[in-house]
């Protein structure tokens, strides 16, 4: 009973690991989806075009918080 106690220790804390890596990940990806729109603005401003849906998903997941409409944590 004791070594099963100590094997869900070790996998709790794992998981307390992924899951902050995992957080850190989701900020960093959610600040290189900023530049992204900054990037996005400047274009429009000189003239460019641009449409993209993968890049309108990336946005939306990172900085509309579509993940959070949908009642489910990110990806």
């Amino acid at each position: 009973m004791e070594e099963l106690r100590k094997k869900l220790l070790e996998l709790s804390k794992q998981e307390a690991s992924l899951n902050f890596k995992m957080y850190e990940l989701f900020e960093e990806n959610r600040v290189l989806a900023i530049k992204l729109a900054g990037y996005i603005a400047e274009n429009r401003l000189l003239g460019g075009s641009w449409d993209s849906e993968e890049v309108r998903d990336v946005m939306d997941r990172y900085l509309i918080g579509k993940a959070d409409r949908d009642g489910e944590p990110p990806e």
